[in-house]
């Protein structure tokens, strides 16, 4: 063992002066002192064994340095080996070098990639700045088939520092010859099924994209494959569909020296867990508020008022809600009830039919909540205006934006307020459209100007007593008072920006959707019958662009199904961040060779 270790450091300090040689300098490896922050990721100053190394033992050990200490919290899913080994990886960190070893035996005559991922931080917090990839093999070839392409990444995931994995899980007959799927066969018949068990065994290849979606899979040997993007927050490289986003490639991938295909792959929400009702509350004395497990998708047949219940456990009366609306601040579903139920009474709250934003319906045996009803003697106030918002997509208010104002609760047949806005001093009465039971749409006879602070008032009428006359009478007065909803900016003139453009394969099934860096709100535009499509309201700054073809029903991509299976549709998104200017903007100047979108 001594002379194993030997050589192994040997051939360790080789890769170190054969990496070092294609930096400027290696850093000097003392412990981390004082001085500025440090902002800079950790670089792989060192690798054994070295890039394509054959003949490699059949155990498994790798030994990376870096430029700096990094930390000895090393999260599971910061490293994937593929093809998968029986055995767990174990990770050891000294300073600042990696050991990774395993119990398990690395199969003969095969290639291995392991890829190191971003969940490697230096000791300031800094993670690795993309994935890296040690290929070597344990027979005297290794396989040196590559794929590139791009997974979804979204901003949730860039907060944490973790981005998905690309998996090729292989199909047919070849199956039979790769030890680690034997585990997958039948238990009665013993026949391993051609195709892969997805949601159970592990793909063959696998590795991490960067933190901008961007993948490399290398040393990867011709075969028919399944392609599926997974987020691994667990690091057990396996999907997890009730946990993670999952998505697919759009067709089985035949990969072969001539394979040029660069994959693009969207990714979805793949749990079929059903909808339940989690619990109820009463924020006013006639007015329920329920919670389920996800958002409701609030439609019309949810919000009828027969839909949705009480019924007195004591004698069997049912209750139905007057009015159905969802909570100004809260947007969980409210329940107001004319006929107030019986106090101190338990009353089963039941909903017949619901769903979820994805069609999950809800599950009809815990589709209800034991309630008992609360007296609230003391709630007598009147429905107050809560807040007032424009509804825009910036934080910029632009001319064709409306407004609306928000009550606490129902406001009834009767509005009290008035509403104006102030403008360069100039005020002007806005008029009145009903909205729903809590809302209503205020509307200013004018589109909003640019340029310019808007003020937002509420008109309100105050009761008091004036000073007692001479025969000590006091009269009441009524005066009209006002106060301040919202105050918003409304957006620059020399800041309005649109975009337009044409998407290479669109069609009148493509979406187009642009996100804003800054605020992370998205717009999402139609693309006509030649692809060609429009954003006439934006403020000048940078955005993310994706087109796709919308999963059917809803404006998002459609990364596939796990559960019965179908592929994901077509979905690009080019690296480049769009910088708009004021004025028109034409996406195909400002990306000149975009991506074709081919056909669903």
């Amino acid at each position: 063992m001594t002379m194993k270790r030997w050589g192994v450091a040997n051939s360790f300090w080789v890769a170190l002066a054969f990496v070092c040689a294609g930096l400027l300098a290696c850093a000097t490896q003392v412990a981390p002192g004082g001085g500025p922050e440090d902002k800079l990721p950790p670089r792989i100053a060192a690798v054994y064994p070295a890039p394509g190394t054959t003949n490699h033992p059949n155990e498994l050990f790798i030994k990376l340095e870096f430029d700096e200490w990094i930390s000895p919290s090393i999260p599971r899913n910061a490293v994937s080996i593929s093809p998968p080994i029986e055995k767990k990886m174990r990770f050891e960190v000294s300073g600042n070098t990696l050991e990774l070893t395993s119990r398990g035996l690395l199969d003969t005559g095969t290639t291995y990639t392991v890829t190191f991922a971003g969940g490697i931080k230096d000791l300031h917090g800094n993670s690795l700045a993309k994935p890296f990839q040690v290929v070597f093999s344990t027979g005297a070839h290794i396989d040196s088939l590559k794929l590139f392409g791009r997974i979804m990444v979204n901003d949730s995931m860039i907060k944490k520092s973790m981005y998905p994995s690309i998996g090729l899980f292989l199909m047919g007959s070849e199956r039979e010859g790769i030890r680690y799927l034997q585990k997958f066969r039948d238990s009665t018949t013993k026949v391993l099924d051609s195709v892969p068990m997805l949601a159970k065994e592990p793909p063959l290849f696998m590795t991490h994209a960067d933190s901008a979606g961007n993948f490399e899979l290398s040393g990867l040997k011709p075969g028919r494959y399944r392609v599926a993007a997974f987020l691994d927050a667990n690091g057990n490289q396996k999907i997890e569909p009730s946990a993670e986003l999952v998505g697919f490639w759009g067709k089985d991938l035949v990969l072969t020296e001539q394979t040029s295909d660069t994959l693009w792959i969207p990714l979805g929400d793949q749990d079929t867990s059903l909808l339940e009702m989690e619990s109820v509350t009463q924020p006013f004395a006639n007015i329920l508020e329920a919670k389920f497990t996800r958002a409701v998708f609030f439609d019309s047949a949810f919000a009828d008022t027969a839909n949705c219940s009480l019924t007195s456990t004591a004698d069997g009366k049912k209750l139905y809600p007057s009015k159905v609306y969802l909570g100004a601040s809260s947007k969980n579903p409210r329940f107001m009830f004319a006929e107030k139920p019986k106090k101190e009474t338990v009353y089963k709250f039941a909903c017949n039919t619901a769903k979820d934003s994805l069609s999950r319906p809800l599950d009809t045996l815990r589709n209800y909540v034991e309630w008992e009803w609360q007296e609230m003697a003391k709630d007598t106030v009147a429905p107050a205006v809560a807040s007032a918002k424009f509804l825009g997509k910036s934080k910029a208010v632009f001319p064709h934006d409306s407004l609306v104002a928000y009550y606490d609760k129902p406001y009834g047949d009767s509005i009290l307020q008035d509403f104006y806005t102030v403008i360069n001093k100039d005020t002007a009465k806005l008029q009145v459209e009903r909205r729903d039971a809590i809302s209503l749409l205020l509307k200013s006879e004018q589109e909003w100007p640019t340029d310019v602070a808007i003020e937002v008032l509420m008109g309100y009428q105050d009761t008091s007593l004036a000073a007692a006359d001479s025969n000590g009478v006091r009269d009441t007065v009524i005066t009209t008072k006002y106060k301040r909803l919202v105050r918003s900016e409304a957006v620059s003139r020399l800041k309005q920006a649109s975009l337009k453009g044409s998407i290479p394969g669109g069609n009148s099934g493509v979406a187009v959707r642009l996100t804003s860096i800054e605020t992370k709100v998205a717009q999402i535009a139609q693309c006509d019958g030649s692809g060609n499509f429009s954003f006439p309201d934006l403020e000048e700054g940078g955005f993310f662009i994706e087109y796709y073809y919308p999963e059917e029903g809803k404006d998002t991509p459609d990364a596939g199904k796990l559960n019965p299976f179908r592929f994901g549709k077509p979905w690009r998104a080019p690296n480049d961040t769009l910088k708009l200017v004021k004025g028109a903007n034409e996406l195909n100047k400002l990306i000149p060779n975009l991506p074709v979108l081919s056909k669903e």
